[in-house]
């Protein structure tokens, strides 16, 4: 690992240290500022790890698309919902479009494909909407018809993930990204118990995961290019 790898990685931690510490602290400033930045540098490090040849690689564009709307997603839901929910359904929106634009990298990018894996997963996720469907739906909570599709953005994602499970590519990398969207589920599914008023855990818990979901998936696809 090079001098440019540990500057970079070192600068993203900082930057995760001071997020989650801001959280602990309840500095509303520090966080404000530090959670903008956490996808931008999550790029920076993918990109400087990424070896110069796969760099010109059309598909990476969707990494890099994928965080810069998940960072606009990042903002829209720093604004308070107390008041309006447009930002919230606005960084919602940015957050779908980022799992879209991730699920278009594993599904053109040059690694091994199992449909097999894919329809698994795709039963699972089929299964885990109509459960999130009637949860939401309970007693006068009438969130489903918004929140439910968002969710659907995040099965693709989960699927695009299983299909590179096999032929060829490195099992535990796949692993590595399917241990990153479940994190990133959990983190989600807090978010949307907190909104229809069933907390479930705080934004320590929520930003945490969310975080080591992003990072992990990050990983998984850098080992899934590299070895």
């Amino acid at each position: 690992m090079t001098l440019k790898h540990i500057v970079a990685l070192a600068i993203y931690l900082i930057d995760v240290t001071l997020c989650l510490v801001s959280i602990r602290r309840k500095d509303s400033k520090v966080y404000a500022l530090t959670k903008p930045l956490l996808m931008p540098l999550l790029c920076v490090v993918y990109l400087v790890f990424l070896p110069v040849a796969l760099r010109s690689q059309n598909h990476q564009l969707f990494i890099v698309l994928a965080l810069m709307f998940h960072t606009l997603g990042d903002v829209m839901l720093l604004f308070p919902r107390s008041k309006t929910m447009k930002y919230f359904y606005a960084g919602m929106a940015a957050f779908f479009l980022g799992h879209i634009l991730y699920a278009l990298w594993f599904v053109r990018a040059e690694v091994g494909h199992s449909i097999w894996g894919a329809i698994v997963m795709l039963i699972v996720c089929i299964i885990m909407q109509y459960l999130l469907y009637r949860q939401l739906m309970a007693g006068p909570r009438k969130y489903a018809p918004k929140l439910v599709p968002y969710s659907s953005g995040l099965a693709l994602f989960a699927v695009s993930i299983t299909s590179t499970l096999g032929n060829g590519s490195p099992v535990y990398a796949t692993l590595i990204c399917m241990l990153g969207i479940s994190l990133f589920c959990f983190s989600d599914y807090c978010i949307l118990r907190r909104t229809v008023r069933m907390p479930l855990f705080g934004q320590m818990v929520v930003m945490s995961t969310y975080i080591a979901a992003e990072s992990l998936i990050v990983l998984g696809i850098l080992l899934l290019q590299i070895f």
